[in-house]
C-alpha cells in the first residue's frame, strides 16, 4: 500500500521539508488568476494561525504529504440552500469574521482538498473527506458544506454552471470533483456565480494574459471557470469565479 498508518497531522507538526510541499501543492493546483485573489492575500495567513485543528493532512510512511484538506468553522443559522452566492470568499471572511467576534460556530467548511500530483488517481482524497466527517462529528458541527470548484469547468468557459454541472459523458457525471463528491455521499444545494471575485486594472489583467489588452469585452483566461469581464475605458477589469455549493449530512 501507499500508506499504511494514514497518519494525519495538523500544521504545526509538520516539519519543513513537508511544509514546502504542501505551498507549492497550492501553487500548482490552482491558476494564477486564483492566486490573485485579495480575500487569500488578506485573511489567509489567519486561517492557518486561528484553525490549526481545521488544517489536516496525510502523511505517508515516508513522510511525503499525500493529501491535504484546508478548512474553516463559521456560523450559519439558515437553510443550507440559502447559503450566499458569494461562497468561497463569503465563507472564509466569515469563519475569520466569526473568530474575532467570539461568535459561537455550528459548521465547518472546506477551503480546498488537494491530492499531489503523485498520489492522484488511488483514493486518496476520499481518505481527506472521510476524516473531514469525522471531525465534524466530534466538535458536534451541525453543517459540512464545501464551495467547491469544478475540476475539468476550465475546459468549457463558456457553458453556464447550471449546465456544466448536469453534464454528462457517457452517462456519468462529466466532471470527476463533482463525481467524487456525489459517490461520497454529498448533495448539491446551488451555484455560489460570486464564489471568488478578482478584479484590478487593465495592467493588471495584462499580466496575468501575458498580451496587451486594448478592447472592452469578456476574456477568456487559462485556468479561469468563467471569461473575464474588461472595460478598457475605466482601466478596470473583474472576474466573478461560479462554484457549487455542496453539503454533507
Amino acid at each position: 500500500m501507499l500508506f499504511m498508518s494514514k497518519q494525519f497531522k495538523m500544521l504545526s507538526a509538520l516539519n519543513a521539508n513537508q511544509i514546502e510541499q504542501y505551498r507549492n501543492a497550492v501553487v500548482n493546483a490552482f491558476p494564477e488568476i486564483v492566486r490573485k485573489s485579495p480575500v487569500i492575500a488578506a485573511y489567509w495567513e489567519r486561517v492557518e494561525r486561528y484553525f490549526p485543528e481545521y488544517q489536516l493532512f496525510l502523511v505517508s510512511d515516508d513522510g511525503d504529504i499525500v493529501a491535504f484538506i484546508n478548512s474553516i468553522a463559521f456560523s450559519w443559522e439558515g437553510e443550507l440552500d440559502e447559503l450566499p452566492r458569494e461562497g468561497w470568499d463569503w465563507m472564509l471572511i466569515k469563519g475569520i469574521s466569526d473568530y474575532e467576534q467570539g461568535i459561537q460556530v455550528n459548521s465547518l467548511g472546506g477551503l480546498q482538498i488537494i491530492v499531489r500530483q503523485d498520489y492522484l488517481g488511488q483514493g486518496n482524497s476520499k481518505v481527506i473527506i472521510d476524516k473531514a466527517k469525522e471531525v465534524v462529528k466530534e466538535r458536534g458541527f451541525e453543517n459540512f458544506v464545501i464551495p467547491i470548484r469544478p475540476t475539468y469547468k476550465h475546459r468549457h468557459p463558456q457553458m453556464k454552471m447550471s449546465e456544466y454541472m448536469h453534464y454528462r459523458v457517457n452517462d456519468k457525471i462529466y466532471d470527476p470533483w463533482i463525481r467524487t463528491h456525489l459517490k461520497g455521499g454529498a448533495e448539491i444545494l446551488n451555484i455560489c456565480d460570486r464564489a471568488m471575485h478578482v478584479y484590478g486594472s487593465i495592467n493588471f489583467w495584462e499580466g496575468i494574459m501575458k498580451q496587451p489588452i486594448t478592447q472592452s469585452g469578456k476574456y477568456v483566461i487559462d485556468g479561469a471557470l468563467c471569461p473575464v469581464q474588461i472595460d478598457v475605458e475605466k482601466d478596470y477589469g473583474e472576474y466573478f469565479e461560479d462554484n457549487i455549493w455542496i453539503s454533507y449530512r
